[in-house]
């Protein structure tokens, strides 16, 4: 396929920075075993891009340990394959960037020594399997000089935080972009993945760097929309957006349904790959409950469990009852504790008879490490 990939591993950490204190966002874990960042990984491999570079400037070691050299997504290779882009200072684009137009810059070169002939650049705001060689022969096809991605069936967007957006006319073609609090109607949100020609977007970064642009969005997206052919291409695939705590915290209870489930796991897109891990078989006790749950393997459940998400090596005690929950890795739940929409993050000890309780919008959320 004649398209690199460039991933932002980072681009919305500040809209979740109760998780993304410790991790990127690219890191952040999802759905009892994947991490976001697999669902780019996975949206890319499977479309047959095979270069892939990730751009990251904090935090990242979690994701670097996972993604490791891209083996199980088939791109550890001799030539092309995956880049960890870590920030480096270089032609005043500064030693950690603070948006994406800072980020290309900083990694010129990289652009610069690819071969393909378009680019795409993706973000881990969305968890979705979508076919990109499809969005590719659309850029082609309508002579586009940049693609937009949307979808018609994003979902779980929140009012009252920034998002990208793009309004375009019946044929596709974008006339404004833009970022707003409140979407208004005539207006579609942007997934933050643009397809374009790779040396034409070098040539516009130079640009950018000579006259102090600021903004992707509104110094190049936008200014194109204005003066020459930007397209908006609409993915058929649902897509879930992660763009709060709350967004986060309900696209993974999402899960629960089998259809979305299915859309995103059963696709004849690809599969949704990530790092193995050896546990051993999940364990049931003789009081255990479960009903409606994705729990992963390497996890013991003696209680009760309804309506949640459990990852490995997390635990919960005879007596204790979890609802409408996300617990991260080894995190324990005591007896006779009861929890109600909690995210819980790494290592969480929840003390005995423990009673806590949030709801769908707010849920109650338990830091990495956290004793209660």
């Amino acid at each position: 396929m004649d398209m690199a990939g460039v991933i932002f591993a980072d681009t919305y950490d500040v809209e979740l920075d109760q998780l993304t204190e410790k991790r990127n966002l690219a890191a952040v874990p999802f759905g009892s075993r994947y991490r976001l960042i697999d669902f780019a990984l996975s949206n890319l491999a499977n479309s047959g891009v095979r270069n892939i570079g990730i751009i990251t400037s904090i935090n990242y070691q979690s994701m670097m340990s996972h993604v490791r050299g891209g083996m199980d997504w088939d791109l550890e290779r001799k030539r092309s394959g995956l880049s960890v882009l870590p920030p480096f200072a270089t032609m005043g684009a500064g030693d950690v960037y603070h948006n994406r137009l800072h980020a290309l810059e900083a990694n010129l070169n990289f652009l610069r020594n690819l071969e393909e002939k378009y680019v795409i650049l993706c973000s881990c705001n969305y968890v979705a399997n979508i076919n990109y060689r499809k969005m590719l022969d659309f850029h082609i096809r309508t002579e586009a000089r940049l693609t937009m991605l949307t979808s018609s069936r994003l979902r779980f967007n929140q009012k009252g935080v920034r998002c990208g957006c793009m309004r375009a006319n019946d044929d596709g073609r974008v006339t404004d972009v833009a970022v707003t609090k409140d979407l208004e109607p005539g207006w579609d949100l942007s997934m933050n993945t643009f397809i374009m020609e790779r040396e034409d977007l070098v040539e516009l970064l130079y640009d950018a760097i000579r006259t102090g642009k600021e903004s992707f969005r509104r110094d190049i997206a936008d200014k194109l929309a204005q003066t020459d052919r930007v397209m908006e291409y609409r993915a058929e695939e649902e897509a879930l957006l992660i763009d709060s705590l709350q967004g986060y915290f309900q696209a993974n209870l999402a899960l629960l349904d089998g259809e979305t489930r299915r859309g995103l796991f059963a696709s004849k897109n690809g599969a949704i790959i990530t790092k193995v891990h050896d546990s051993w078989p999940t364990k049931y006790g003789d009081q255990a409950k479960v009903e409606n749950s994705l729990i992963a393997d390497g996890a013991l459940v003696e209680g009760t469990v309804r309506n949640s998400i459990l990852f490995r090596g997390v635990h919960i005690a005879e007596g204790a009852t979890v609802e409408n929950s996300i617990i991260f890795q080894n995190a324990t739940v005591s007896e006779g504790a009861r929890l109600n929409y909690v995210l819980a993050d790494k290592n969480v000890f929840v003390e005995p008879d423990r009673i806590l309780s949030g709801y769908i919008t707010h849920p109650f959320f338990l830091e990495r490490n956290t004793r209660i």
